[in-house]
């Protein structure tokens, strides 16, 4: 077969053509280190490169943001209550000084005003701690405090509180006692003894209650009703300043709440029914008016709130297992959140409550110790005198009465302390098993994500050393190419004729 001239050169350009091509390719993978621009180029390639990009960039969100940010919150979370503790646990010392000591007027009010500070310091600061903006202990309304931020007086709740047969303490109360009169003889006042008698007390979350129903969401339309195991009791509401206001048998009822102190104080009877039958109680009563730093009801409790001034009703279901998750990881999550009726209990403050009442029932009957001390001394007449005495005698046995009492409430107030410290620390082991698994789950992406990098850069980079042999034999070959061509192209007929 005869080879023409144009058969040589179409096939030597062909040749450097094809020669330069490889060239290109080796410089494109020498110059970006990668061994393809475009899918074409490889489709297996790219194909893997897709799903490990896809895979890598998961992973990166859960490492970066995903698990950093639920950690974040746990932390924060965990920070607060750790605070708690220690703040339960500077308490113990002066619940301790109280329950030991009677403590002089100065005194008492002093060690009042530290555990006043330290309630608000565990509720204001700690329990109202937030992160980015959303409240940790609040459950799913995480842009809502946990606390009232301002007084408020144009809601009206009606709420239901769950009780067990433990929630019941049996606390004394003084009955009697002896009260000036300008009529009254030694004798008068020797038959005024006061007694000192056992109630049976179940505290609400709050005091400062309503004595009638909220406008709205009461379907009863009373002020309280309490139910043991759904059936409801005779319930008489008086205030804590009526006359046998903490004697059920006097008011001749099944029990007796008293609204301004948020207390339920249930007959011997009932009491006895109840531990028999290891009933569940139910109570829902009425708070209308709300000061700065109360708790917001829905977030302890099922409860109904009436908007006074827009006739806005809104239901709120029992607040249980809130659960505020995070995907940590391909179909794995984590619940991030602890909520306050979990691990921070409103004994904190209601304990507090009971033993400020029972400091100013012995300031009170102190100051009317102080009025008879005056009156015996701006007078000189013995019928007065034995009068007087007899009354002051009396006043110091109901002094010693309500002191008793007083010490029993600084000691409730360690058996508080103890049984909340106590809920905490279970709220805390929870919270750190559940970062501990987080922490193993982040370990683990991380090893992940490594492990994806790897086989991304395995996929698509190439190595430098053959990127750079494969240009220069892709040059050589080139320029062999072209030399070749300009040796042989320059041959014509005449050269062998």
């Amino acid at each position: 077969m005869r080879v023409t001239n144009s058969m040589i050169s179409n096939s030597s350009r062909t040749h450097i053509t094809t020669a330069k091509n490889q060239m290109l390719n080796a410089q494109n993978q020498y110059t970006t280190q990668k061994k393809i621009l475009r899918p074409s180029d490889d489709p297996t390639v790219a194909i893997r490169s897709l799903q490990l990009r896809t895979t890598y960039s998961q992973l990166n969100q859960y490492v970066e943001k995903n698990v950093q940010d639920a950690m974040s919150w746990m932390d924060i979370t965990e920070t607060a209550m750790k605070n708690i503790n220690s703040i339960l646990t500077n308490m113990k010392g002066y619940l301790n000084q109280g329950a030991n000591d009677p403590l002089e007027a100065e005194d008492r009010k002093a060690v009042l005003a530290v555990l006043k500070e330290y309630a608000n310091s565990i509720f204001e600061d700690e329990a109202n701690t937030d992160y980015s903006g959303r409240y940790v202990f609040s459950g799913y309304r995480t842009d809502t405090s946990l606390l009232f931020p301002n007084d408020t007086d144009n809601l009206e709740y009606t709420i239901t509180e769950n009780f067990t047969t433990e929630s019941i303490r049996t606390v004394k109360y003084v009955s009697g006692g002896a009260e000036f009169g300008d009529t009254k003889d030694a004798d008068d006042y020797a038959s005024e003894v006061p007694k000192q008698f056992p109630t049976y007390r179940l505290q609400l979350a709050y005091n400062n209650c309503s004595d009638k129903a909220a406008a709205q969401g009461n379907p009863s339309g009373d002020a309280v009703t309490v139910t043991l195991d759904g059936t409801a009791i005779d319930v008489a509401v008086v205030s804590s300043n009526d006359a046998d206001a903490y004697d059920a048998a006097a008011q001749g009822t099944d029990a007796i709440y008293v609204y301004d102190t948020g207390e339920i104080i249930f007959s011997e009877a009932t009491y006895e029914k109840i531990q028999q039958n290891h009933s569940k109680i139910a109570v829902q009563y009425t708070k209308k008016e709300f000061d700065k730093s109360d708790i917001r009801p829905e977030m302890y409790f099922e409860c109904t709130s009436y908007n006074t001034t827009s006739n806005k009703v809104t239901t709120y279901a029992e607040p249980s297992d809130q659960e505020i998750s995070y995907e940590i990881n391909f179909s794995q999550t984590s619940v991030v959140n602890t909520q306050a009726r979990d691990a921070i209990s409103t004994d904190i403050y209601r304990t507090i409550d009971y033993i400020e009442q029972t400091i100013n029932a012995v300031e009170d009957i102190e100051k009317r110790i102080s009025d008879v001390d005056n009156m015996i001394e701006n007078t000189t007449d013995e019928t007065e005198l034995e009068n007087y005495n007899k009354l002051k005698e009396m006043l110091e046995t109901e002094k010693k009465l309500h002191t008793d009492i007083m010490t029993d409430a600084f000691g409730i107030g360690l058996t508080m302390v103890d049984k909340t410290q106590n809920q905490l620390n279970v709220a805390l082991a929870d919270l750190g098993s559940r970062y501990n698994r987080l922490e193993l789950t982040y370990d683990k992406l991380l090893d992940q994500r490594t492990d994806t990098e790897e086989k991304l850069s395995n996929n698509e980079d190439v190595d430098i050393a053959d990127a750079y042999i494969n240009l220069t034999q892709a040059d050589n070959l080139y320029q062999s190419a072209l030399s070749a061509t300009a040796k042989i192209l320059g041959n014509s007929l005449l050269d062998y004729i």
